[in-house]
Parts: structure tokens; sequence; C-alpha cells
């Protein structure tokens, strides 16, 4: 490693003081003083009207000087390090909500100092909990019209229809036009990947919420990732199943193999996820999305009524009767799924379901190979009976809407400069690993990144606690592909991320298709609250229908069973959601 101070941008912009650790998040007043020098909503001058054309407007603000002697691997697509400047007073204060976390106290933490060093921009933040609780305290904000400057709406607080159906209604300003005249490193990401601009650009052609780019590989197979336990597969001298037919046959050997953990299950998930594991199974009878809804000859249509789907139900179904999948899975919570993990004799469970290691243990230990994260490996797609052999992909997990300015903010422009800078590689780094030098630090020339290019940075282990050192990924950021495939690969290294890479490459040969898959839509507020309603009832319907068929109450084998099953998904309203996206995917496409 070289020594970082060689690979210090500048004192002001990389190394921003250490935050206290362990202090607790405390609610900010929301009457706080204003952002900027202007006051009342922002004008067309500033946001632009009606018919603003993207792109449209010439850059009022340049980017920094690159810096010298970083690495990147020759194809690289990303964020660059560049020099950063403040451009606020330093003493003016903005109010924004920010999501929280235990330990997380934004007066103190190391990631919100730095940026306010970096920026200039001191920041008041209004914390809200990740989960529901979050999001009816923001829903009781909205509702009040009692809104801060602006809004950090990730990790799932608000969906892109969300958003656009508030920018519609004028609480949030829309940010197309502040863009392209004041957001240099965004407007660059948009040059870049322009789906990033498309796919979150609402109906009525403007853009309510900066995008932040999150192009994880191997989330787009976390959905129905599926691992398998190495130490049993020894134990019984067996390979690892390229079938449904090789699965039965070693799940009937493992169900009388000695060497496994006493009170053990052969195939499990908690109930939150069981779903991830029944669509990794059908997809060897049909392919399969998450959502359930496919694309297919143009039109969105529902799989889970389609004969192909029966086919794997009816299987899934015989494999509850044969004991092969645990019957605990409808009931398990998450915790007790990672307490069969972290047996004291081993992982208790021959194959489970789960997105990384993190879903089924507690101790993701990656440095023992004889840990059980270490000891469970990705299990590939198998071919069913018809020789299909697919998998759901997410071809469209991209990004996602987390920055809004609200028509309360008297200086939008300040606020876009103060998210913009987050699209700089250092920045985008430092908030998941605290500070350069201490949590990472630029990668030497020959380093391997994870998917065995030139490194562009490196974790350091010392650094590895980074208590009240960071956010989560709630704010704006870049994380291109190539940016997160430029971590190091270290001998000894307790991440995970090259174990959660070579899973993407087991499943990737079985992806579906991207045309089968329905695109990223927007709703209006009407069309919204309608499609909400009847996909919560659907989905609702179809988990009740699989713990009807594991507990031997609907045998889909039965012709009138499966009717009966196919016509409550009419009596829902599954064809009024399937016109409702239809017209939304017509409009937009």
């Amino acid at each position: 490693m070289k020594d970082s101070t060689t690979k210090t941008v500048n004192r002001r912009g990389f190394l921003g003081r250490a935050g206290a650790i362990g202090a607790t998040a405390v609610a900010l007043p929301t009457a706080l003083a204003a952002c900027g020098d202007k006051s009342g909503a922002a004008d067309e001058e500033i946001v632009g009207g009606a018919d603003y054309e993207q792109g449209s407007a010439e850059l009022a603000v340049q980017l920094g000087d690159e810096v010298e002697g970083i690495n990147y691997p020759p194809d690289y697509q990303g964020p660059r390090a560049r020099v950063l400047e403040p451009f606020g007073d330093g003493e003016t204060e903005c109010t924004m909500l920010g999501r929280t976390i235990p330990d997380l106290d934004y007066a103190t933490n190391y990631y919100a100092q730095h940026l306010e060093e970096t920026t200039g921009v001191k920041v008041a933040y209004e914390p809200v909990p990740l989960g529901e609780d979050g999001v009816t305290k923001v829903n009781a904000m909205l509702s009040g019209g009692d809104l801060p400057h602006a809004l950090m709406t990730g990790m799932g607080l608000f969906s892109a229809s969300q958003v656009a159906a508030y920018g519609q209604q004028g609480m949030f300003l829309p940010v197309d036009k502040l863009i392209d005249e004041n957001a240099p490193h965004i407007r660059e990401m948009f040059e870049t990947f322009p789906q990033m601009r498309s796919q979150f650009t609402a109906p009525d052609g403007r853009m309510y919420a900066v995008p932040t780019m999150n192009d994880c590989y191997h989330c787009k197979s976390a959905n129905v990732r599926t691992w398998y336990n190495t130490t049993w597969l020894e134990g019984v001298g067996a390979s690892v199943p390229e079938t449904l037919e090789e699965y039965d046959a070693l799940m009937t050997e493992w169900d009388s193999y000695s060497g496994k953990p006493e009170n053990s299950v052969l195939t499990v998930t908690d109930a939150d996820t069981m779903m991830n594991l029944f669509n990794f199974f059908l997809g060897s009878f049909t392919e399969v999305s998450s959502t359930n809804l496919l694309m297919r000859n143009g039109k969105v249509t529902w799989s889970p009524t389609e004969d192909a789907y029966r086919d794997g139900m009816i299987w899934i179904q015989e494999q509850f009767a044969k004991g092969h999948f645990a019957p605990g899975t409808l009931s398990l919570t998450p915790e007790k799924l990672k307490q069969l993990g972290d047996g004291s004799e081993g992982p208790r469970f021959g194959v489970v379901s789960g997105g990384s290691q993190g879903s089924w243990t507690a101790a993701a230990d990656m440095t023992d190979p004889e840990s059980v994260a270490r000891i469970m490996q990705p299990l590939p797609p198998m071919a069913g009976p018809g020789g299909v052999r697919t998998c759901d992909w997410d071809w469209y997990q991209i990004g996602s809407p987390n920055f809004v300015i609200t028509t309360s903010c008297p200086d939008p422009v300040q606020m876009i400069r103060w998210a913009d800078y987050q699209y700089e590689l250092g920045l985008t780094v430092s908030m998941g690993r605290g500070e350069q030098g201490v949590g990472w630090d630029y990668s030497d020339k020959g380093s391997t990144g994870i998917d065995g290019e030139q490194a562009v940075y490196e974790v350091i282990p010392e650094g590895a606690n980074l208590t009240n050192q960071t956010w989560w990924e709630w704010g704006p950021s870049y994380k291109s592909m190539s940016q997160r495939h430029g971590e190091a690969v270290e001998d000894g290294s307790s991440s995970i991320e090259p174990s959660l890479f070579d899973a993407g490459k087991a499943y990737e040969p079985y992806r579906i298709s991207q045309d089968l898959k329905v695109p990223m839509l927007a709703f209006d507020m009407e069309q919204s609250a309608q499609v909400g309603e009847l996909d919560t009832n659907l989905q609702q319907h179809l988990k009740q229908s699989f713990a009807q068929i594991a507990t031997r109450k609907a045998d889909f084998t039965k012709d009138a069973d499966w009717t009966a099953y196919v016509d409550q998904f009419s009596t829902i309203g599954v064809d009024q959601l399937l016109s409702t996206y239809q017209e939304a995917h017509d409009a937009q496409s």
C-alpha cells in the first residue's frame, strides 16, 4: 500500500474529522435556518418549465481535475477520483431527512462531517429509522406539509412511482435542469449510463429524484440464490446435482446420512423468503420472476396461472410430502433460520435459500474454512423433467431514487451540488468504508479486483470497525459495476463480496432473457394505489396456496383444486393489475 499522504486530494476534501464512536441518533427539530440566501419555491429559471428538454442546458459548474496515480482497469466505467473544493459558506444550515441505524449519530458521524468539510454545506439531519416506523413518520411529515429542504429516500422509502406522484403534486422539485447545469458528476454518469436518466424519468417527462446507481452484479440473482452443504455432499460421496432427479436422489441420501447434526432439515428457508426458494425450483419448469409478471409477445402476463407453473407447484407439493422440504419453512423466522445455520456441529440444513451468507448465519467468517459461510456454496439452477433450466435475473436492478429536493428548499442549486459531489469516487467509497487511509485506500498497480481486473481501491482490515463512520445506501452515490468490482481481493480478507461474485457467475448462464422482464414503470397516484392493493392481495393468495399444498389442504394434481386456485386470482383482480401494467408499459415504451 502506498503512503496515504501521497494519495490525498486535499485535506479539506479527503481528511475529514473522525466521528465519535457509539453515540445514538437524536431527532432534530424541523424549524431550522434556511438553506442559502434565496427564499420561496424555485422558479422556472432554476428548475425549468413543464416543457424542459432533458440535457438541453449547458453546464455552469465544471468537473474538478482528476487525481493522478489512481489505477483503473482498461474498461472501467464509473466514478473517478477528482479534486473537490468547498462551495458552501460553511455556516448556513440546510435541513435534510436521513435514515438511521443503531449507533449512528449524524452530529458526530465521520461521513457526515467529511461531507460538510468537502462541500462547505452545513446540514441538520432529521433521522428516521429504516422499516415501517420510518415510513409512518415520513408519511405524517408529507401529510402535514412540514418538509425539510431535502430527503434521502433510498433503501425502500419511496418507489419511483411515489416519487413521480409527489413530484407532479408539487411537493418535490424537478431536478433535470438542476443536474444539467450544476451537477457535472451526475451528468457524466448519465452520459456513461443513459438508462440511469431514462429509467427514473416520470411519465410527464421530468425527473423528480436524483437516482443513485448501485449496479450490483450478484444482486441480480439474489432473489433465487440457493446454497448447498459441501460437508454433507462429501459425506455421502455425491456430486452437485445438475437435475431435479439428481436433487431428489440426494435428498433421499441425506435423509439417512448419519453424519449430519441432530435435528437437521434437508431443504429450508424462512417464511419471509419462502417464495424465493420456490421460485428457484420453479425455474426448472418455466421462466419465473420475483414479481410473478413476465412480458410475453409484448403483453404483461401473470405466470402463476400457467400450466408449466402448475407442474412446478405439483413437484414442490411432492417434495413437502417426501419430507425433503422442511415444513418449518412456512413459519420459520429469520432468527430461527440463523440458529440452524450457526449450530455448534455445523449448519443444520442441506440446502438453504438466501441472497447472501448473512441470510442464514450471524457469523459469516470468510477467513475460517470451517465456518458455515465457507461450508455452504451456491447451488446452480437444475434442469427439470422437460430440460428447462432457468433462473430469475433482475436486469433492471441498477439503482434507486435516493435523493429529492422539496419545494421548501430556498437554494436547490446548493442542494443538487451537495448531492453531486457524492458521485465522485472517493466520496462514494468513503460512504461505505469511512476515512481514506483508515478504512480504505487506493490500490497499487497489479492488485486484483473482484472480477479479476485491476483493483481500484482496497479495504484496510485494521479499519474494519466502522461504528458511526459510514452510511448505508440511503443517499446519493455512484456504484457502477466497475466501481463495485474495483474492490481488491486480499488474501485472508473477511469480505463476502468475492464469494457473491462467484455465486452470480454460477447463475448467469441460466438467467432468463431481458425481454421477458417487465421494466421499471412509474404509475400515477391512482394507479399506484390500485396496483399496490391488488399486488398485495394476489401475492398473499399465492403464498397461502403454497402453504395449502405443503400441508396437504390442497392437491394441485386435481383439476378442481387447480381451477379454484386460478379463479381466485380473477376474483381478486389479476386482470385489472395486468391492464394497469400494460397501460403504463405502453405509455412509457
